[in-house]
């Protein structure tokens, strides 16, 4: 076992499960610090809303691509899925 006694051990295992737990507890507090930090700016300088952003509309179809083709490929699959299911 060495030269080391168990009471020197156990003082040596006791001071290294303190230092760990500091730092453990010193580095969750400056997370959640940082975290509320990071909502008091988000407060004071609030972003553009998706809603007000400037968005286009999405197409329903490719310039293209006949809005029958895809109704049709869409029934295909639609079909094929329900006739195979596992």
């Amino acid at each position: 076992m060495g030269s080391q006694s168990v009471s020197g051990l156990l003082l040596e295992a006791g001071s290294l499960m303190l230092i760990g737990m500091v730092f453990v507890f010193t580095f969750l507090s400056l997370l959640i610090i940082g975290i509320h930090l990071i909502a008091k700016f988000c407060d004071v300088f609030p972003g553009e809303s998706p809603n007000e952003s400037k968005m286009q509309p999405k197409r329903a179809a490719q310039p293209g691509v006949d809005g029958n083709v895809i109704a049709a490929i869409t029934a295909a699959i639609h079909t094929h899925q329900r006739t195979n299911k596992h």
